[in-house]
């Protein structure tokens, strides 16, 4: 027996008061409309119906499985709907921003496995650190190290990263293993990074007794995260980058780890999107599969 088909026969038979009307309205001869209700008769090991010539009638039982079968229907059909909504939308063009290490490094070494899931979105990827205003520029989300600093933008935090100190084995073999703050200062080449934006450098961070202490001086510096990351593992200094976009290096053994006990800032890492836009099935897809794949993992 089919169990879901006849319990839409049972319930249209009720409906149309029926044989022959359930048979016509499901398309079905009345001999598979008969055995069916039989067999799901037999199945719960009740009467549900009494037929005579001329009238379909409810029993007892019938009726309170009636009225309960047909909730489920109800939200059977509507989450198929729902399925059907969703097969529908994974289709078309999505639009994303992020930075170049978090590109290169976190999401392209597993996006093929979206593209699997969903061949008939297409993404197209806006990669680099420029600020980008998502609604003018017609991006549909964006990734973005942390805290949302735009109140008027909506952020789902993927995974909790934090900064790494750290430079290649062959800088530190030839420049030695700096084992305090002070040691930066005093013959260590600094490895930086600046916004694209602005110009503007952005310090490393440590944490000292006295709070946070920061150093602003650098030898070298890019404004792009993935050349921040090159310039390290090519041993031009020591420098601070995402435990998330460096983890790969650091396996590898081509960067190494510096001066951890006092590098503990955490941040969060978001995907972001603008409240005013609707939030459509391509993106509503991108955002689960994005918190599913990267949420609560502690490789980061």
């Amino acid at each position: 027996m089919d169990h879901l088909l006849a319990i839409r026969i049972f319930q249209r038979i009720v409906e149309t008061r029926s044989f022959t009307k359930a048979a016509a309205h499901l398309d079905l001869p009345r001999s598979t409309v008969s055995k069916n209700l039989k067999s799901l008769e037999e199945h719960i090991g009740t009467k549900l119906i009494q037929r005579t010539t001329r009238t379909v009638t409810l029993t007892t039982e019938g009726a309170e499985y009636y009225r309960r079968i047909s909730k489920l229907v109800t939200k059977l059909d509507e989450t198929e709907g729902a399925i059907r909504d969703m097969g529908a939308a994974a289709k078309g063009r999505l639009r994303i921003d992020l930075h170049s290490s978090l590109a290169n490094f976190v999401l392209m070494p597993v996006l093929e496995e979206f593209r699997e899931r969903y061949p008939h979105i297409q993404l197209a990827l806006g990669v680099g650190d420029r600020p980008v205003n998502l609604i003018e520029e017609g991006v549909d989300c964006a990734i973005r190290a942390g805290e949302l600093t735009d109140s008027s933008l909506i952020a789902r935090t993927l995974y909790k990263d934090r900064l790494i100190t750290c430079a290649s084995p062959g800088y530190l073999k030839q420049y030695g293993v700096p084992r305090k703050l002070t040691d930066l200062e005093n013959g260590h080449k600094i490895v930086g990074y600046f916004s694209a934006a602005t110009g503007e450098a952005w310090p490393l961070r440590f944490m000292s007794r006295g709070g946070e202490k920061q150093l602003a001086a650098f030898d070298i510096a890019a404004n792009d995260s993935a050349a921040l990351i090159s310039m390290l593992v090519h041993g031009m200094g020591i420098g601070q980058t995402h435990a998330s976009v460096s983890r790969r290096f650091i396996a590898s053994g081509e960067l190494v780890p510096v001066l951890e006990d006092v590098t503990h800032r955490q941040f969060p890492v978001s995907i972001i999107y603008p409240p005013t836009k609707p939030l459509n099935g391509r993106l509503r897809i991108f955002i689960d599969w994005m918190i599913e794949r990267f949420s609560g993992n502690s490789a980061w």
